[in-house]
């Protein structure tokens, strides 16, 4: 008998943030934070249950100017 899988899967774009987070020692919220986007809509769309395509595009720059500052 299977059970039902309730976690929402990561989208690559999740994938990504998850990676950025655990790199950085910054959370999710901090994220959303300093790159000015919605916490909830940046959740949303790690997940897949939202599009984000406005919003993926200001996260991904904000982690490339990120990660150039930090090296």
């Amino acid at each position: 008998m299977r059970t039902a899988n309730r976690v929402r899967p990561k989208t690559d774009f999740g994938i990504e943030v998850r990676l950025f987070t655990a790199q950085t020692g910054m959370t999710v919220k901090e994220l959303a934070e300093r790159s000015g986007v919605k916490y909830t809509t940046l959740v949303e769309t790690t997940t897949g249950r939202c599009a984000g395509h406005q919003l993926i595009p200001i996260v991904r720059e904000f982690m490339a100017k990120y990660e150039q500052k930090e090296a």
